[in-house]
């Protein structure tokens, strides 16, 4: 099994964006990523306003699937989702899982 660690994100999706990882079609991959702020929301003290909003939503990868070509459709079994013992949840008015009750 190969290990990803998120060492570098993206913030964004685009066909300039390098490989982190180059696999053959079949092989198991482990990823571990950054939450949906990036890890900025350590402690009670961190605030959403301090935070650099260009670094939300950061993705790991892409990851190469050698022999894969434009158009093919490729599988993925997500087999296993861990947690860290933080979690982050954000709601504001109109916004997140609970924004339509404030």
């Amino acid at each position: 099994m190969y290990k990803v660690a998120c060492t570098s994100s993206i913030y964004s999706f685009s066909k300039d964006n390098k490989p982190v990882l180059n696999i053959k079609s079949g092989v198991e991959v482990l990823i571990e990523t950054m939450d949906c702020f990036s890890n900025q929301i350590q402690t009670k003290e961190d605030r959403l306003e301090t935070m650099d909003w260009n670094r939300v939503n950061p993705a790991s990868g892409p990851i190469f699937i050698e022999g894969a070509e434009p158009y093919d459709t490729l599988k993925v079994t997500i087999k296993k989702i861990e947690i860290n013992n933080k979690v982050v949840l954000s709601t504001g008015e109109n916004l997140g899982v609970l924004g339509g009750k404030l």
